[in-house]
C-alpha cells in the first residue's frame, strides 16, 4: 500500500510537471486554435486527477500470469517491427501482417484473423487516405509496380 502511495505521489508531480509545461509551452504562430499547448495541458490535466485515485484509494495489486506477459513482450516486438517494416513495406502490408499475428496471439482462427486484418488495414488506409488526407507509405517494394 504504502509503494502505491509513492508511486501515486510520483505520477502526480509528473502531472503537475506536464502541465505546468504545457500552460508555459510558448509559439511564435499556431497551426489550430487550440495550438501545441493543447495536448500537453490536456496529459497533465489527467495524470494529475488520476494520481490522486492511486494516493487515496490504492488497491492490492495483481499480476497477470505468465502467459498474459508472454503475450504482452511478443506484442511489443511485433509493435516494434511493424514500425521498422512501415516504409518497406507500405502501409497496408505491415498494418494487415500485424493485425494478423495480433490476431492469431488472441487466439482467432486463421479465417477470422484474415478478415480482420483485411478489414482493419484497409478501413484505416481508407480513414486515414481519404477522409483525412494523410499520405501513407505505398512500401519501396511496390515502388517499381506502382511507377512511383
Amino acid at each position: 500500500m504504502i509503494v502505491d502511495r509513492l508511486f501515486g505521489v510520483f505520477l502526480l508531480l509528473l502531472g503537475v510537471y506536464v502541465l505546468y509545461g504545457g500552460l508555459s509551452l510558448e509559439v511564435p504562430f499556431a497551426y489550430d486554435p487550440l495550438g501545441p499547448s493543447a495536448f500537453p495541458i490536456g496529459l497533465g490535466a489527467v495524470l494529475t486527477v488520476l494520481s490522486l485515485f492511486v494516493i487515496l484509494k490504492p488497491s492490492a495489486a495483481k499480476f497477470p500470469d505468465f502467459s498474459t506477459s508472454i503475450k504482452t513482450v511478443i506484442i511489443v516486438v511485433l509493435l516494434f517491427l511493424y514500425q521498422l517494416s512501415f516504409d518497406f513495406l507500405g502501409f497496408i502490408v505491415a498494418t494487415l501482417l500485424l493485425v494478423f499475428f495480433i490476431s492469431k496471439i488472441f487466439k482467432g482462427t486463421t479465417t477470422q484473423a484474415i478478415g480482420s486484418a483485411i478489414g482493419v488495414s484497409l478501413s484505416v488506409y481508407i480513414i486515414f487516405s481519404f477522409l483525412l488526407e494523410v499520405p501513407l507509405p505505398m512500401g519501396a517494394i511496390f515502388k517499381p509496380f506502382l511507377g512511383a
